[in-house]
This record gives structure tokens, C-alpha cells and sequence, in this order.
């Protein structure tokens, strides 16, 4: 992991942000979007990310190799009173650079964020076919609470979603 640098994403990464979602989204079919379907423009990903900025539940990481995006680490938290311990987590890594420690640094980092305001609880959804980011989570001290069974058409075919948590005491 030395050779990666982890932090949030800045209005000005708007065009490199971009480019990685582009091709993170076309490499795999593990995510809910599509290409095309997490930002239509560089003006738009720049607004995600002024937006994920201003909120104090929000967050955007990024892992850079240099100039390259080559991984993502998104928190989303409850805009409720009732729901704001609660954030939705989500990570993606370029294949190319899967393996290397980067899915622990940045989920992680997503524990710190947590920690640091105060939320209890952080939960996602993975596909269930894709093993290898569910060993990931169960690592990480996620817990599988439950299936969407067949929640998702993915290549054609139904495709269900496992629920997992993880809770700070």
C-alpha cells in the first residue's frame, strides 16, 4: 500500500474521478451502476463531489497512484434524525490494483470516519456471488443480516444482494 495515497476527493479531481468511475464500472458487473450511470459528465462528478463535501455524514476517498484514481471508499450517512449513526459504505478498486491492501486501507478508513463522527452503525449490500469483497467485509467485522433475493437483473439474469453490517459499540 506504500505506493497509494488515500484522501478525499477535491473539486479539482472532478475529471480524474470521472475517468476512474468510467472505467471501474465498465471492468466489473459487482456494482449497482453501469457505466454512464455515476456521473453523465465531468461538470456532474465535480458536483458529487462539492456535494459529498458539504455534508458532515458524507465522504469520498479516493486511493491515487500517482495522478490515477484507482480506487473509491463512499460513505453516506442518514439525513434523518432517526438514522444519522447510520451510513451506507461502499468501495471499489481497479482490477489492476486488487490485492494489494488497498480494500482494507480504505474500508479502514471508513471505520476512522465513522469512529471520528460518532456514527454506530455502518451497512451495504454486496452481490451475492461475489466472494471475494464478502470475505473482505467479514474481516472487517462486517455481519451478514439478511438476502434481497433477486433484487438486481445483472447480465441478464437475477442476481440477489447480501445485506451486511457492522456496528460500533
Amino acid at each position: 500500500m506504500r505506493d497509494y495515497e488515500i484522501r478525499s476527493a477535491a473539486p479539482e479531481d472532478a475529471a480524474a474521478l470521472y475517468s476512474f468511475g468510467e472505467l471501474l464500472l465498465g471492468e466489473t458487473s459487482y456494482f449497482l451502476r453501469g457505466p454512464g450511470e455515476r456521473a453523465r459528465s465531468i461538470d456532474e462528478m465535480r458536483s458529487v463531489i462539492e456535494r459529498f463535501s458539504s455534508l458532515p455524514h458524507y465522504l469520498l476517498l479516493n486511493a491515487w497512484q500517482g495522478p490515477e484514481a484507482v480506487g473509491e471508499a463512499v460513505a453516506m450517512g442518514g439525513d434523518f434524525t432517526r438514522n444519522r449513526f447510520t451510513a451506507t459504505v461502499g468501495i471499489g478498486i481497479l482490477g489492476a490494483h486488487s490485492a494489494r491492501g488497498l480494500g482494507r486501507g480504505l474500508m479502514e478508513a471508513l471505520d476512522r470516519f465513522a469512529e471520528d463522527r460518532g456514527l454506530r452503525r455502518l451497512e451495504l449490500t454486496v452481490m451475492a456471488h461475489n466472494t471475494v469483497a464478502r470475505s473482505l467485509y467479514k474481516k472487517m467485522g462486517y455481519v451478514e443480516e439478511g438476502t434481497k433475493r433477486d433484487s438486481l437483473i445483472v447480465d441478464g439474469s437475477f442476481v440477489s444482494e447480501v445485506m451486511m453490517a457492522k456496528v460500533f459499540a
